[in-house]
């Protein structure tokens, strides 16, 4: 008889919880009003940007199921980042580039700065090699998971 897993989706779930809670309570901290998809929307251009194409970064957040959005929730979460002088040329229907404005990189680096704070005290004690480990484990389980997704 096999035996029962020893890391479960139901484990990931409840890990990806309470990291959501977390970052939720650190963005909310920062009285910014940034919300958690806005906070990853900067963050993929801060680390990716600028876009060449912003119906490209549209669809790419839209295909990221842990952000919650589809595509039309995407180009508000945009034109609301835009209204706010965070980043410019987010029109999806636009030529783009699609990219942060020195106030959003100025943001962006300020809760980047408060959520490593936090990133730093979650890791704390645990071992280097546990968490390169889990880090290669939870790539693994990604790609299969969206290679058997994908499948017909």
């Amino acid at each position: 008889m096999a035996q029962p897993a020893t890391l479960t989706g139901q484990d990931v779930g409840e890990a990806e919880g309470a990291l959501t809670a977390l970052l939720n309570k650190v963005l909310a901290g920062t009285n910014t009003g940034i919300t958690r998809p806005q906070y990853l929307a900067l963050r993929v251009l801060a680390l990716r940007g600028p876009f060449p194409s912003p119906a490209a970064l549209h669809d790419y957040l839209a295909s990221q199921p842990q952000v919650g959005l589809d595509r039309a929730q995407a180009a508000e979460l945009f034109r609301g980042l835009e209204a706010r002088g965070l980043v410019t040329g987010s029109d999806p229907d636009g030529p783009g580039p699609i990219q942060l404005t020195t106030e959003g990189a100025a943001l962006n680096a300020r809760l980047a700065d408060a959520v490593a704070a936090l990133t730093e005290r979650l890791y704390a004690d645990l071992d280097p090699d546990d968490l390169a480990t889990a880090h290669r484990v939870l790539v693994e389980i990604t790609q299969r998971a969206n290679r058997l997704r994908d499948e017909p």
